[in-house]
């Protein structure tokens, strides 16, 4: 959080009374003349000069006590300052008090002070802010918003204050009243804090009505971005939906859905313009798969109309802004591998166009730009035969853009596999299944991920740090897959040394093409075994392997493998299932095996169009809730893994003590952390692994997207 300001020059120049000779006046006006012009070192001279005349003097203590802030010398500054308001108290005197009491972590006092300076000003805007943030740090979240509103009614051009606002509603769980905080803290000034906070509290949101400055807000936030662009779906969506015609064409999807419909029938009179001008729904296509069943029955019937109109289509362009639309839309399908509904009869439609298209690019003959994007929406390009001619050629913008995502990306991805280095054998039989898995449908798929000061913070992050020894760490990320996790602690940690492996070449490939893409230069990939670590003769500071040992034919075994890597007293963040909180998983493995459903792209894409038409099935209807849901790579993992083990918090309680494991905490959202500390207020580092359990049981969706905790070794 922000504070108002560092130290607020007081505007007393005046000699205190009874000092007897008039010599001070101009040499505290000196001083001051010095130290508003940012001469420190001489305005600094001048006030302790005055003080060996007369030590008393209140201005000079006070002056004086401020550059000791600016100096980070708060013990001194408190001091100084301290006598400054014992002598002749004000409003300032008191306020700055309270900037060095706090600074020293010294809450209470500073709060006070804070209060007595308020006492003297009530309109004091600064005071407000500054005591709000102690009390938000102290727990009190209603009074903190109750000071930053006062703040703000005073002085409603204090963009920081709008922030901490935010911050403070946001952590009583009240997400629509932050995002309302935010947006009017980035209207006033554009600031990372500002930015992270509005997309901490904007995920939760299903908007009902449109508020000004979301929808430019989110395109940011998904385009930059200020977060994962998955996390902004439901809100973008909800926003979307809002405009009439768009919400007609989720109604005409919905009612005919299995079927499909013409461009005509399903667009109405006003056309594809509503869908093809939204520019939030065109960013969401390009950049995260769009996790709503609503929303991919209306992509799925409009990528039959982009069909039909190609079929049809002999010669030219359609106007850029239908062009741009369609793109987006094919580039959608490829982010999710394709997974949307397909009938025999719009395959074989398909098939042709692509016949048709490969046709006239292997005889050089003009064809027109839709067939090549329809084509797309249904086959990546990188498959047809003369894919690696077409970015040579030129197109529009976004036909361009579609062509380096479908075409060029891939082939830039299988240069790097090559020479990504093989640091074990992988000969085990479970581990070769999950190789086989992740070559196949590498996971997870993304386009787009925060970086600098947006990426998200790892938890212990001030204790992982002190390890270093100035030398900089040694981290491990064990299964790293498409690259988010060991890009996210490449970047918090950019003096470090990071080795990432994993099973897979495809996914490596991915995540070394995304890493050179961010220009981060400390993340050294590797394929390997976890199972054949213990040979690589390297040990690590932090390990982190989240979502992979639980693949493992025995996970306990795996895990003291990479244990071993790791140095005394470091620490190791782990993501495991939670058996309790996948039982629809349990349940939807059992609807699979029972129907026998394959783990090919047809079986994902026929098992989900069947467990989207369960209405009557909680569990299983629950699917349909998941982010993971919506792609062939995501779905995959998320019900067909050919191998899954599940724990309970007992179990991870007795590995813990058996691998010689302090619990440091989970790393979780903090608004379970909130409703733990309320059912367990006596459990301060909500550490307490039976406490936990209890609160599992009587919540038991609290884990569903895995245990993921910190642990540290013993020295």
């Amino acid at each position: 959080m922000r504070n108002a300001n560092i130290a607020e020059r007081a505007s007393h120049s005046r000699p205190h009374p009874g000092s007897g000779a008039s010599a001070p006046l101009p040499t505290i006006q000196t001083a001051r003349e010095h130290h508003r012009a940012g001469h420190l070192p001489q305005a600094k001279t001048l006030y302790q000069q005055i003080l060996q005349i007369e030590p008393n003097h209140p201005d000079a203590l006070h002056y004086l006590g401020a550059l000791a802030i600016h100096e980070g010398n708060h013990e001194a500054a408190v001091e100084l300052i301290g006598r400054a308001a014992r002598i002749r108290p004000s409003r300032t005197v008191h306020y700055n008090l309270g900037n060095a009491l706090k600074a020293l972590g010294e809450l209470g006092r500073a709060a006070e002070s804070y209060r007595k300076a308020i006492a003297l000003k009530p309109d004091y805007a600064e005071a407000h802010v500054n005591l709000g943030n102690i009390l938000q740090a102290q727990g009190k979240l209603e009074e903190a918003a109750g000071h930053y509103r006062r703040a703000l009614q005073f002085n409603p051009g204090l963009a920081d204050a709008h922030v901490n606002l935010g911050n403070a509603l946001n952590d009583q769980g009240k997400p629509g009243e932050a995002v309302a905080s935010y947006l009017r803290a980035l209207r006033l000034r554009a600031s990372p804090e500002g930015e992270i906070g509005f997309a901490q509290s904007v995920k939760h949101l299903r908007f009902n009505q449109e508020i000004a400055g979301a929808r430019s807000c989110l395109i940011r936030a998904i385009a930059e971005p200020w977060g994962r662009p998955g996390d902004f779906v439901t809100p973008s969506v909800t926003l979307v939906a809002l405009d009439p015609n768009i919400k007609e064409c989720l109604d005409r999807a919905a009612r005919a859905w299995p079927a499909r419909l013409s461009g005509e029938e399903l667009f109405g009179p006003c056309g594809l313009a509503s869908l093809a001008g939204d520019s939030l729904l065109h960013c969401l296509l390009e950049n995260a798969p769009v996790s709503d069943m609503g929303m991919e029955r209306l992509l799925t019937l409009t990528r039959f109309a982009l069909l039909e109109t190609a079929e049809t289509t002999v010669s030219g362009a359609p106007e850029a802004k239908i062009l741009s639309f369609y793109c987006a839309l094919a580039r959608q399908c490829f982010i999710t591998e394709y997974v949307l509904a397909c009938t025999d009869e719009e395959l074989e439609r398909a098939t042709r166009l692509r016949q048709r298209l490969v046709a006239a690019l292997e005889s050089r003959s003009p064809f027109p730009i839709l067939w090549l994007v329809a084509v797309a929406a249904y086959f990546p390009l990188a498959s047809l035969p003369s894919a690696n001619a077409l970015p040579d050629c030129p197109w529009p913008e976004p036909v361009t853009g579609l062509l380096t995502q479908q075409v060029s990306e891939p082939a830039e991805e299988l240069r790097l596999r090559a020479a990504i280095p093989k640091l074990t054998a992988v000969e085990d039989e479970v581990s070769l299944l999950v190789q086989q898995q992740y070559e196949e449908n590498p996971y997870p798929r993304w386009v787009k991920m925060p970086s600098g000061n947006k990426a998200p913070c790892t938890d212990p992050f001030t204790q992982i740090q002190s390890l270093g020894k100035g030398e900089g760490l040694d981290i491990l990320v064990a299964g790293c897959g498409t690259g988010q996790h060991s890009i996210q602690v490449a970047q918090q940690f950019p003096g470090t040394k990071v080795l990432a492996i994993d099973l897979s070449s495809t996914s490596l490939g991915y995540a070394k093409r995304k890493t050179q893409e961010l220009g981060l230069k400390n993340v050294e990939y590797a394929q390997a075994d976890i199972m054949k670590l213990g040979g690589i003769g390297r040990t690590f500071d932090v390990i982190e392997s989240a979502g992979v040992l639980h693949h493992l034919a025995d996970p306990l075994a795996g895990w003291k493998i990479v244990l071993s890597l790791l140095r005394p007293g470091g620490f190791m963040r782990l993501g495991l299932y939670s058996e309790l909180a996948r039982q629809h998983i349990v349940a939807a493995r059992h609807f699979i095996a029972e129907r026998g459903y394959a783990p090919s792209a047809e079986g994902i894409r026929q098992c989900r169009q069947e467990l989207m038409t369960i209405e009557h099935d909680a569990p299983l209807r629950r699917l349909t809730s998941s982010r993971d849901f919506y792609g062939a790579s995501a779905c995959r993992d998320l019900i067909f893994n050919v191998q899954e083990h599940r724990y309970t918090l007992p179990q991870l309680k007795e590995n813990f003590r058996e691998l010689g494991l302090d619990f440091i905490g989970f790393a979780i959202d903090p608004s379970i952390l909130r409703q733990y500390e309320k059912r367990f207020p006596g459990d301060l580092p909500k550490t307490d692994l039976d406490n936990w359990s209890a609160f599992e049981s009587e919540n038991p969706s609290t884990f569903f997207g895995m245990y993921q905790f910190w642990v540290q070794k013993h020295r």
